[in-house]
C-alpha cells in the first residue's frame, strides 16, 4: 500500500516537473547539489554512498527530488532509486506540499520530523500538507505514511520497521508578544516486534504550547497527553481498551541582563515507566514522531560525545541552567544538568520490581532512579592582535547506567526445624478388591525468629572529567596552525552494598554476608575497564590533533586518539597502519617482519589517521582520509548509535553545489 502511492507521488512530481519544461527556460531557477562518500578498510567496514539534490523554482513553485545510490551506504541498506521528493506551492494564503514531508510544532513533543543519515534516523511523512494563513492565524494539516526504520542489535543494518499511517493538524495564533498554539496528531501503528507477527495500536497525542517575548526574558511552554489504544482481532481489529495513557510537559525560561544570558529549562517525560530501557516488544509508549528537547548539551568534543547520556523520551525528568555571556573579551559558558526518572524501583527479589512515583517535581539522586548530572563550563576569545584564537572547557558528569538491585525490608531467621514422620495411607481400587499403600511423609514443625532489616544494592555506575582545549594561530602568509588536546579520567564499575549479597530463590530468602552477625555490611566496587596489567580502576583517554591550513583552500590535519583500557568483553584493536608505525618509530614494520594484524602491545590502543582537505573551487571540495578511527558512541537531536571502528582504511568525501 504504500510502495504504490510512493509511485503515484513520484510520478505525479515527475509530471509536473516535465510539464514546467514546456515554460520558457529563463522563468525557472534551478539547482543543486552532489554528494559521495566512500569508505574502505582493512576490517572490511566498506561503504559507498552518492547522493543528488534536484531542486527547481518557478514563480510561486518549487520542487526538490533527491536519488541515491549507495552499495552499501556507511548505515543502512542498499538503494538504487529515487529516495526523497517534494514539490511545494506558496500562494498569498496558502501553502502547499506534495510528498517527503519535515515538520516541526513547538518543541516536538507532539512532531519534529527530521532526516539525519548519521544516525540513520528518518521519521518524514510522504504525504500531503496543508497551511492557510490569514493575518495572526495560521492553520496546519498533515497527513500520509512513514515507514521508519530503526536499528537493533547491529550497528549498520537496520533490523525493524514500524509503519505509521498519521494524520495530524494545528492551530496557531499569534497575540502581540504572545503565540499558542493547539496540536493533534492521530497514527495508525503497525509496529515490529523482535519476533513474530507485527502488533496494530492507535496512537492519539493532543498538545498546546504558549510563548511569550519580552525585552529582557522570554518564555516557552508545552503540554502533551497521549492514549494508545491496541486493535484486537476478537473486536474485528476495533480498538479495545486503553494500552497506556502518558504525557509529557516541556518548559523553557529565558532571562536576558547586558551582555548576559541565562536559559533554564524543565522537563517531563511520562509516557512510559521504564525500569530499564526500551525495547522493540514494549509498545504503546512514544512514537517517533515525538522527538523532544534532551535537556543536556551536545558536544563538538570527541571525547565529551562519547560519553554522551542516553535520554529516554518515555520516562525522564530533569532541569538545565546555561549561562551564557562575555567578560574581558572573553566568551564565558557554564552549563548544569540533572536528569532522572519518575520513579523510584524497588526489587521484591532479583526478578520481581515495583515502582514508587517520585514526589515533586525535580529529578531525584537516588540511585534507583538512574540519575545523571552533567556540568560544562567553557572560555573562548582572542589574543595577540586576533590572531591566535583559544578555547578552553572543563567537563564532568555522572550516571547510574543501570540498577541491577534495590531491596530494603526484613526477613525472619529460622531457629529450629522439628522434623518427623507421619504415615499417609494412600487406597487403590484392584478388581473390587482395596489395597493400601502407606508411605512415611516428613513432617515439618518450624519456629522463626524475629524480624530482622535486609539491605541489598547492585547498579553500574559511570563517571568522567573531560579537558578539551583548542588554538589555532594565524600566520602573516595566510597560514594558520592548529592544536587540538583533548583529556579525559573516565571511571565505570559495578557497586554492591548491604548485609546480603543476593536472593535464593530455592529457599526465597535472602543470602546474609555474614551468617553469625547480620548488621554487618559491605560496600564493594568492581571496575568494567581492563589493560595488559589487569583491571583499570581509571581509563585515560587522550586525543590530539595537529592541523596545517591555507585559509579557504586547504587544510591537513593528523589525529592521534588513544586511551589506557578497554571496557570487559571489548576486543582490543587487532589492527596496525604503517601512519601508525611511522609516528612510533616503527621501522621494523616496513621491513616485512610485522604483519599488520599483530601490533605490538602498545599500538593496540591507539589510532592515527591523516586528512587532506582540498576546495576545488568556491562549490566544490574534497577530503581524503586514511588510517585509523577508534569510533565509539555519537548522539545528534537526542538519537545515540555506536559507531564503529574504522581500521586501516581510506575514506573520501566529495561535495558539489550548482
Amino acid at each position: 500500500m504504500i510502495r504504490s502511492m510512493d509511485k503515484r507521488l513520484c510520478y505525479l512530481w515527475l509530471v509536473l516537473l516535465m510539464g514546467c519544461s514546456s515554460i520558457n527556460a529563463s522563468d525557472i531557477g534551478l539547482n543543486g547539489g552532489i554528494y559521495a562518500n566512500y569508505g574502505n578498510s582493512y576490517d572490511f567496514y566498506d561503504f559507498s554512498e552518492n547522493l543528488l539534490d534536484l531542486n527547481f523554482f518557478y514563480n510561486d513553485m518549487q520542487g526538490w527530488i533527491q536519488y541515491e545510490y549507495s552499495n552499501p551506504p556507511d548505515i543502512g541498506f542498499m538503494t538504487n532509486d529515487i529516495r526523497k521528493f517534494r514539490l511545494e506551492y506558496l500562494a498569498d494564503d496558502f501553502y502547499v506540499k506534495l510528498g517527503d514531508i519535515y515538520e516541526f510544532w513547538g518543541r516536538g513533543l507532539v512532531l519534529n520530523q527530521f532526516d539525519d543519515q548519521v544516525t540513520n534516523f528518518d521519521n518524514g511523512t510522504r504525504g500531503l500538507y496543508f497551511e492557510y494563513n490569514k493575518g495572526p492565524l495560521s492553520i496546519s494539516h498533515l497527513n500520509g505514511n512513514s515507514d521508519i526504520w530503526l536499528l537493533g542489535g547491529g550497528s549498520r543494518i537496520p533490523e525493524f520497521n514500524n509503519i505509521h499511517n498519521m494524520v495530524a493538524n494545528r492551530l496557531h495564533y499569534d497575540i502581540n508578544s504572545f503565540s499558542i498554539g493547539i496540536t493533534q496528531l492521530r497514527s495508525n501503528e503497525d509496529h515490529a516486534l523482535t519476533s513474530g507477527p507485527s502488533i496494530d495500536i492507535n496512537h492519539d497525542i493532543r498538545g498546546t504550547y504558549l510563548s511569550w517575548s519580552g525585552g529582557f526574558a522570554d518564555l516557552f511552554m508545552e503540554y502533551a497527553d497521549k492514549s494508545s489504544t491496541q486493535k484486537v482481532s476478537s473486536f474485528g481489529g476495533i480498538p479495545n481498551d486503553t494500552l497506556k495513557r502518558g504525557h509529557g510537559y516541556y518548559q523553557n525560561i529565558n532571562f536576558y541582563f547586558g551582555n548576559w544570558g541565562l536559559s533554564t529549562e524543565y522537563k517531563r517525560y511520562a509516557f512510559d515507566k521504564l525500569q530499564g530501557d526500551i525495547t522493540a516488544n514494549e509498545y504503546g509508549n512514544q512514537i517517533e514522531y515525538q522527538q523532544m528537547p534532551t535537556l543536556a548539551k551536545e558536544h563538538n568534543s570527541t571525547l565529551l560525545g562519547r560519553v554522551s547520556h542516553t535520554y529516554s523520551f518515555n520516562d525522564e525528568r530533569g532541569i538545565q541552567l546555561e549561562l551564557n555571556g562575555s567578560f574581558m573579551d572573553l566568551a564565558v559558558s557554564m552549563q548544569y544538568a540533572h536528569l532522572s526518572r519518575n520513579e523510584v524501583w524497588k526489587s521484591n527479589s532479583q526478578s520481581d520490581w515495583s515502582y514508587e512515583p517520585l514526589n515533586g517535581f525535580l529529578p531525584s539522586s537516588d540511585v534507583s532512579a538512574l540519575p545523571y548530572w552533567e556540568n560544562y563550563n567553557e572560555i573562548s576569545g582572542y589574543a595577540f592582535n586576533d590572531r591566535l584564537y583559544f578555547k578552553i572547557g572543563h567537563g564532568i558528569n555522572r550516571e547510574i547506567i543501570k540498577n541491577l538491585r534495590n531491596f530494603i525490608g526484613q526477613q525472619s531467621d529460622l531457629l529450629s526445624v522439628d522434623t518427623s514422620f507421619t504415615e499417609v495411607y494412600d487406597s487403590l481400587e484392584w478388581d473390587g478388591t482395596w489395597y493400601y499403600d502407606t508411605t512415611l511423609v516428613p513432617f515439618y514443625d518450624s519456629l522463626f525468629s524475629a524480624d530482622y532489616d535486609v539491605k541489598s544494592k547492585l547498579w553500574q555506575q559511570a563517571e568522567s572529567f573531560t579537558i578539551p582545549l583548542e588554538l589555532n594561530y594565524i600566520l602573516d602568509s595566510g597560514y594558520s596552525l592548529g592544536i587540538g588536546f583533548q583529556y579525559q579520567e573516565r571511571k565505570k564499575f559495578n557497586r554492591m552494598k548491604g548485609n546480603a549479597t543476593n536472593y535464593n530463590f530455592g529457599s526465597s530468602r535472602w543470602t546474609m554476608y555474614d551468617d553469625d552477625d547480620y548488621s554487618q555490611s559491605f560496600n564493594t566496587t568492581t571496575t568494567q575497564f581492563s589493560s595488559e596489567d589487569g583491571a583499570m580502576v581509571k581509563q585515560f583517554n587522550r586525543l590530539i590533533y595537529f592541523s596545517v591550513s591555507k585559509a579557504s583552500k586547504w587544510s591537513l590535519t593528523i589525529t592521534h586518539d588513544a586511551t589506557s583500557a578497554y571496557e570487559t568483553g571489548q576486543l582490543k584493536d587487532p589492527y596496525y597502519n604503517p601512519l601508525e608505525a611511522l609516528i612510533y618509530g616503527d621501522l621494523k614494520y616496513f621491513t616485512g617482519n610485522r604483519k599488520n594484524t599483530n601490533p605490538p602491545s602498545w599500538a593496540q590502543n591507539r589510532w592515527v589517521s591523516a586528512e587532506f582537505a582540498y576546495n576545488m573551487t568556491s562549490s566544490q571540495r574534497i577530503s581524503i582520509m586514511y588510517g585509523s578511527i577508534q569510533g565509539g558512541l555519537f548522539c545528534s537531536n537526542g538519537i545515540c548509535r555506536i559507531i564503529p571502528p574504522f581500521n586501516d582504511g581510506l575514506k573520501v568525501s566529495y561535495s558539489a553545489s550548482f
